[in-house]
Order: structure tokens, then C-alpha cells, then sequence
């Protein structure tokens, strides 16, 4: 294998960003169907998880800050796909599923195996087995 010597005006977190974002607008588009983003389908999974979680939980479950995330949530909130069970007096949210929430998550679940699919046709399986190597190697460089 030859030495890699990457341009000198090549950023590599850039370069991550633009893939990121390109990423993210085809599960958009993919999911925009169902009336959620790829970001609220992967939080509508972890509160079918759980069954019942507090703020706090998915936001470590989904490793987001709170901010970001209510930023997230508040949609699912108000198209009634969440709901907050917490009791009366209580300051501690108790998120789950509503019957809407459930629906959509099944819907929205087939078009996500429709995304990952076409990813796996398109990039080939080997290429998948790298780029998954090389994004939990990234993971790494968190301080």
C-alpha cells in the first residue's frame, strides 16, 4: 500500500460535515413521508425502547444535548407521536409512544430498511464494513 499524503487544503472535517448533511436530506427525503426527520425517527426508536423514558434518558440514549433535543422532540410532541405521561406535581417527563406514534414509527421504519438497503446496493457491502470501521474509529477522538 502507497503512502497517503492528503492535499494540503483538504479538510477531513469538512469533509465529514458535507457527507453528514448529504446523508442526512437522503433519510430525510426517504422519511419525509411519515412527517419525520431522520433525527425524530431515531428518537421515536429509542422511546419504543425504553417503553417509557425521562428527558434525560434519551438525550444520553441518543447522545444530544438537552437543547437539542427539545429542539427535536417538540415536533413529535405537537403532532401528538409523543406523549408525557408524568404525574401530576412531577417534574420528571415520562415520554412514550402514542398510538399515532406507534404507527408512524412502523411506517417509518420500512422506509429507514428502504434507505439502508439502497446504501448497502449502492456502496456494496465490503465498502459498508469499512466506513462502519472507520466511523467507530472516529469515535475515538472524542476528548
Amino acid at each position: 500500500m502507497r503512502d497517503y499524503h492528503p492535499a494540503a487544503d483538504s479538510c477531513y472535517c469538512l469533509k465529514f460535515r458535507t457527507a453528514s448533511a448529504e446523508v442526512t436530506k437522503y433519510y430525510d427525503s426517504v422519511l419525509a413521508p411519515c412527517g419525520v426527520t431522520v433525527r425524530q425517527y431515531s428518537l421515536l426508536r429509542y422511546i419504543s425502547e425504553f417503553g417509557q423514558c425521562s428527558v434525560k434518558e434519551l438525550a444520553d440514549r441518543a447522545d444530544l444535548d438537552r437543547s437539542t433535543l427539545s429542539r427535536s422532540l417538540k415536533p413529535l410532541l405537537h403532532q401528538g407521536l409523543v406523549v408525557d405521561q408524568k404525574a401530576a406535581g412531577e417534574r420528571r417527563s415520562r415520554l412514550e409512544l402514542s398510538e399515532a406514534g406507534e404507527r408512524t414509527l412502523g411506517q417509518a421504519r420500512r422506509l429507514w430498511e428502504e434507505a439502508q438497503n439502497s446504501f448497502m446496493e449502492r456502496l456494496g457491502r465490503e465498502r459498508l464494513v469499512q466506513l462502519d470501521n472507520v466511523l467507530d474509529s472516529v469515535k475515538e477522538l472524542r476528548p
